[in-house]
């Protein structure tokens, strides 16, 4: 097993290479640059005068422009790479080749990345006036946390019991009915339930008002005592965390479900039935075990995917985390916060499959990796 997770960890390396690569160049080669994006997004309400500047002026008050050439013989004199700009090094905007100045960019990127230099955010700061991604990263990541934790045990506790149950009194009620909920869920988008949640629920719609939005604190939380802290916090979260639940939950109970319907036309259950032993303990003792072994993949793969949904959800309802962050690095071509913030859904998801490999061995004695 040891063998294994070394191997798994150092193909790792190439992996994450491969992801950042293709994030890394997808940016790159879009159409825009980050100037005309601050120049639009500040048009207005945050510097008016801005738009009457030019690119050039903008660029230089951020260091953008101080570049060190470098002659390809490939290409001719007429074609250069910029190397080494000051401040956001790694936005080449002067080259006349995006794809060799992409190329060159990533090498750049890389480089630095290999001595814990992440870049700095063009857009952003953090609350200590920082432009490092990483302080930015480390502000938000509580509060993503803090709405997977939560749906994460709830789709567990509830989707298993649920799934299991249906597939225990399959063709009774309780399954025919839980099937029709579970697919009704599981068919409606989380854009447009987080949608129908904010505005009938929401405090500041057009509905009854019942839970806030925005922040998963009220005011003066700091002074409130343990009790009042968590009761806030699920009050603040509820919105947003049924949204994450709702479709993770239906698709675990279904599975569980499946999974448990399969054991049990097993030979190795009938054999236990034919040997006199009682129901209860040929499910829940025999049954059961091998059923959870789809969960563990489920459950090594829905943390990732709570991750990457909390993007919908938290732009929906204006949640501080790093799925709002996402999406406004991405507006503005923040590609140093775009590439740190891969990084981590990278390392996170590849984490959590190694976690599942590990816990798949763990739970069945069949599964070696030697």
């Amino acid at each position: 097993m040891k063998t294994y997770i070394l191997k798994r960890l150092l193909l790792m390396i190439p992996t994450l290479l491969g992801v950042t690569m293709v994030v890394y160049f997808i940016v790159r080669l879009a159409p825009g640059d980050p100037i005309e994006a601050m120049i639009r997004n500040q048009s207005g309400h945050i510097d008016p005068r801005a738009m009457k500047e030019s690119a050039d002026k903008i660029r230089e008050r951020l260091g953008l422009i101080d570049y060190h050439f470098l002659r390809d013989p490939l290409f001719g004199p007429e074609k250069s790479w910029a190397a080494k700009p000051t401040g956001a090094w790694f936005w080449c905007v002067d080259s006349t080749d995006k794809v060799a100045s992409a190329a060159v960019g990533y090498v750049q990127w890389f480089s630095r990345l290999c001595v814990g230099d992440f870049g700095e955010s063009i857009k952003f700061r953090s609350s200590e006036g920082s432009r490092d991604p990483l302080l930015l990263l480390k502000e938000r990541i509580p509060v993503t946390a803090t709405l997977n934790v939560i749906a994460e045990i709830l789709i567990f506790v509830i989707a298993i019991p649920v799934g299991f149950a249906a597939a225990r009194y399959q063709g009774r009620w309780f399954d025919r009915v839980s099937s029709l909920v579970l697919l009704a869920l599981y068919s409606i988008p989380v854009i447009l339930a987080g949608t129908v949640f904010l505005g009938y629920l929401g405090m500041g719609g057009s509905g009854w008002h019942l839970f806030p939005v925005g922040n998963l604190h009220s005011f003066g939380y700091e002074k409130m005592d343990w009790v009042q802290r968590n009761l806030d916090l699920l009050w603040h979260s509820t919105l947003p965390v049924v949204c994450l639940v709702y479709g993770g939950f239906a698709y675990l109970a279904k599975m569980g479900r499946a999974s448990l319907l399969e054991n049990l036309r097993a030979d190795y259950v009938r054999t236990a039935r034919a040997k006199g032993l009682p129901e209860e303990q040929v499910v829940y003792r025999h049954a059961l075990r091998n059923s959870l072994l789809p969960m563990i993949t489920a459950l090594v793969l829905a943390i990732p995917g709570l991750i990457g949904g909390s993007v919908i959800v938290e732009t929906i309802f204006s949640i501080q985390g790093t799925g709002l962050l996402l999406v406004d690095a991405a507006k503005c071509y923040d590609l140093a916060l775009l590439m740190a913030e891969t990084l981590l859904y990278g390392v996170m998801t590849l984490v959590f499959l190694l976690i599942g490999d590990i816990l798949y061995a763990w739970a069945d004695p069949r599964v070696r990796y030697e």
